[in-house]
């Protein structure tokens, strides 16, 4: 498995504001926050891991309240799983 690290990694607004993908340093995706519901500012977020890292075959994912918060969640599941700091 290839080593990431968080200073190598990015968001990158793939969508006018609605979807950021987070970036390795080779541009592969390593997750992805997208707005659900702009009423109740709801983002969605899902983390693409390897499967020895999934649960029952699924990435984890869900919703947020805000943006920055969805950024944040996705973020620690990675420090925790795939990305050295």
């Amino acid at each position: 498995m290839q080593v990431r690290y968080f200073d190598e990694c990015s968001w990158r607004d793939v969508g006018d504001g609605m979807i950021f993908h987070y970036v390795d340093g080779e541009g592969e995706t390593l997750a992805e926050v997208g707005l659900k519901d702009d009423d109740s500012k709801l983002w969605k977020f899902e983390v693409i891991l390897p499967q020895r890292y999934q649960f029952h075959g699924a990435n984890p994912a869900g919703y947020v309240h805000g943006q920055v918060n969805a950024r944040k969640v996705a973020e620690m599941i990675l420090g925790s799983t795939i990305v050295s700091k």
